[in-house]
């Protein structure tokens, strides 16, 4: 089995503060994903327990946008395994992967909190 990802790529985060972003740009962000996530990840997994393609592969979608925008890597590499099985029909292996979606939320938002603790 390969090696998994990093939870956390830094650079995106860093090359906005780097730019001259705000300064708690970071703080903002995760913010928003901590405002936002649990809600996606609720109705994601009513979607996938109704399968429910017309919502589960927006959700899953934007999620992983979301994520990658962040640098979270490794969750982000998750919902788009979960769009991939969404796209097939895989039911049963998108509900068992998303059952791994709360501690991938844990991890991601303890990564960027220790890689931006200023912010």
């Amino acid at each position: 089995m390969p090696d998994p990802l990093p939870v956390l790529d830094p650079q995106p985060l860093q090359d906005l503060l780097e730019m001259g972003a705000e300064p708690g740009l970071v703080r903002e962000l995760v913010g928003l994903l901590e405002a936002d996530a649990p809600a996606r990840l609720t109705a994601l997994r009513k979607a996938l327990a109704d399968e429910d393609k017309g919502v589960a592969s927006p959700e899953a979608h934007q999620l992983k946008g979301a994520l990658g925008t962040l640098g979270l890597m490794r969750f982000a590499d998750l919902t788009r395994q979960l769009e991939e099985y969404l796209q097939e029909g895989r039911w049963n292996e998108a509900r068992s992967l998303s059952e791994t979606f709360p501690t991938a939320y844990e991890e991601a938002l303890a990564a960027l909190r220790s890689a931006f603790p200023e912010n």
